[in-house]
Parts: C-alpha cells; structure tokens; sequence
C-alpha cells in the first residue's frame, strides 16, 4: 500500500468524533483526486501531493468543527491501524448499564455482557446486581447475568429501583400500583404501597432501604415510609404545572430534583419548593451530580449543565442525546449519542472523548444502546 492509500485509509477508517457530515462531504474529493491519479512516473507524485493536501485539509477542518478537536491529536498520535474495541475507552472499575431493542448490557472497558431481555433496568446499590422489568416479569440477575430471582405479576411491570442502602427492597409499578418486594425476591413480601402511580421511576432517599418517593397521577411526589406505610411527605402540584417526567434525591438525603417539560424544581425533604429552573425548551432526562450541587439535563438536542445553587445554564454538549450518567468520581459524564452511533466521554477541562461504533460492538439488530447507568464495581 502506497503513503496516499494509508492516509485515505487511516482517516477513512477512525471517523472524527461528530463529524461524520462534514467527512461524508470531503471525502468523495479526496477519493476523486486519487482515483484520478497516474499509473506512474512525475504525474503520479504530483497527484499524491495534491491529495494528500487535500486529506490533511479535511482532517484540519474536521477538528475544527468537531466537539472533540482537543483529543483528534491524541488519537493520531497514539492510536495504532487496528480498530480497539468500543468500549475499550471507558475507565477501569465501573459498569455501564445500557438498554437497547435486544435488552439490558453491563458494560465495562473489558467488554459486554448481556443481562437479560429487559425493556428497562436499574442497579443495585452497590452494583452487585441488576433489576430488570420484562413484560409480566421483575427480574434479579447479578453482573454476569445470572438471574438471582423471578417475580411473575399479573400485568406488566415497570419502572423498578432498588433500594440504595443495603438493597433490602425493590419498589417498581404494576400498571397504576407501587409495589414493592424484598431485595432478595421472596415473594411472601410482595405487597402494594399505593394504587395511584404515575409511569415515573420511584426514587429512594440515598442510604435508605424504607424512604421512598413517587409521582401521583395527579403530578404530586409522595414521599413514604415503606414499612409503616405512612406519607412522610406531600409536594402537591398547581393544576397549572405539568407532572413530574424524572424525580430524584440529591447526596445527603435533603432536597429532591423534579425535571418537567420546561423547568427543574429542586424541593426539600419535607416537600417545600426552593427553587424552579426554567429550560430553554422541552426537557427529556436528567443526571444529578454525585456532589448534589448540580445537575446535566437534555434539552431538546442539548445537554446543559445547571448549577443549583444558581447561574445561568452552560451547554455541555450539542446533538441527539438518549441517556446519560455520571461516573460515581464525578469527573466523567457519560453521553449516548444516537446519530453518530457514539457514547461519549465529558471529561475535565471540557475534553470529550468518543467511544465509535457501540451498536456494532452490541449487535447492529439491537439498534443504539440507550445509556441507563454508571455504577461501582461489583
């Protein structure tokens, strides 16, 4: 293989990191000039120059539209001519949780592992197991996916969280039902907490296995102890003010995030609002950070990151974003970027690192692999 071919070949091969437009556009005049080369002598060289020109020029104009420019040089540099595995770029010692048509995955820089044909799933707390919900099943399996435990309900299941203590307790919703069963399946403790849920993922208050918080159908978020049954909390909702599509605790077990369509309420614990955020659009999800103090939210097709304390919000990231989470350190906010079939990596100093390819690395018959959750180790 001549020089020409190995350039077209090594740019052609590890796409810049969210220009897959503006190389689409480029290449076919690169390949032009090369296709139009001559078999030898002075021609031929004058040709290669001009087309390598050309290629070094849609590299420079490729990092200077791309969102991760900063990191084109290191891949360049370091980067040898066989493809690394997607996830190969993920820090060492936690798992993703992604979600995609074929199930639920435990992702880790060393590979992935298929957990079972979950239309959703969420951690235990400290990610030794995952719940997952398929049709009429809740089901337990452990980072490998063997299943631990099976609950069969009567109607489809949905929306389950684990208890972020010890893991003594899964709450998930059974049609219009809270439920909630023991942490190890036992289906003697299967039982409903309240009949009036709306499809919102319950949220436990951090480092408890009995404080619970749900959505009514009404909009309101109910906050109840599950072992005495007793309402600890009422935040009601003005008929003016749309219901609640994601809830959480902060760190510390004091304020709880509610995201609507167009703002975010941050309310204490006793349900009290302090705060409410207006969005510059339609909000779609949300990633509190593990310090409490602030919060990423996609907006239409942006990530914004919103400091609760107060500020205006900064943009982290532009494009068609479907799931996010942080890295338990903080450091790392991590991206599913559907169009360009990407996760990307959000470090310090606004450093963006991308992860090509993840539906291949999963199985293209799965479709894009929605980011669901970023654990410990188990």
């Amino acid at each position: 293989m001549n020089s020409a071919d190995a350039v077209r070949d090594r740019l052609r091969d590890q796409p810049l990191p969210g220009e897959a437009e503006a190389a689409a556009r480029s290449w076919p005049v690169v390949e032009a000039a090369l296709a139009e080369r001559a078999p030898a002598g002075r021609r031929n060289r004058g040709t290669l120059r001009v087309a390598l020109v050309l290629a070094l020029l849609c590299a420079a104009l490729a990092t200077a539209l791309s969102p991760a420019g900063a990191w084109i040089g290191d891949r360049f540099r370091d980067e040898s001519a066989t493809t690394k595995p997607a996830f190969a770029a993920l820090p060492k010692g936690g798992s993703v949780l992604a979600i995609s048509r074929s199930g639920a995955y435990a992702v880790r820089a060393e590979g992935a592992r298929r957990l079972g044909a979950f239309s959703d799933a969420g951690w235990s707390p400290h990610g030794l197991h995952v719940v997952g919900t398929d049709g009429r099943r809740l089901v337990a399996v452990n980072a490998a996916g063997t299943v631990k435990w099976t609950l069969t309900t009567r109607r489809p299941v949905h929306h389950a969280s684990w208890s972020t203590l010890d893991g003594f307790a899964v709450a998930y919703l059974e049609g219009r039902s809270l439920k909630v069963v023991a942490g190890d399946g036992d289906p003697t403790t299967n039982r409903v907490l309240r009949r009036d849920a709306a499809p919102v993922t319950p949220a436990w208050r951090p480092r408890s296995d009995r404080v619970l918080t749900y959505t009514t159908r009404g909009g309101a978020l109910v906050t109840i102890d599950i072992v005495t049954g007793r309402t600890i909390a009422r935040a009601p909702i003005a008929p003016s003010i749309e219901p609640p599509r994601s809830i959480a605790w902060l760190r510390g077990g004091h304020h709880i995030v509610a995201l609507r369509s167009h703002s975010l309420t941050i309310l204490g614990s006793a349900g009290h609002v302090e705060r409410t955020i207006p969005l510059p659009g339609v909000a779609r999800a949300m990633a509190p950070h593990p310090s409490g103090k602030r919060v990423a939210v996609v907006v239409g097709r942006r990530v914004l990151g919103l400091r609760l304390a107060g500020g205006s919000p900064r943009q982290l990231f532009q494009g068609n974003v479907d799931g996010l989470a942080w890295s338990q350190d903080g450091r790392r906010l991590l991206l599913g970027w559907r169009d360009a079939d990407q996760w990307l990596l959000l470090g310090p100093g606004g450093r963006i690192r991308a992860l090509h390819g993840v539906s291949r690395e999963l199985g293209s018959a799965g479709g894009f692999p929605r980011v669901a959750g970023w654990c410990c180790a188990g």
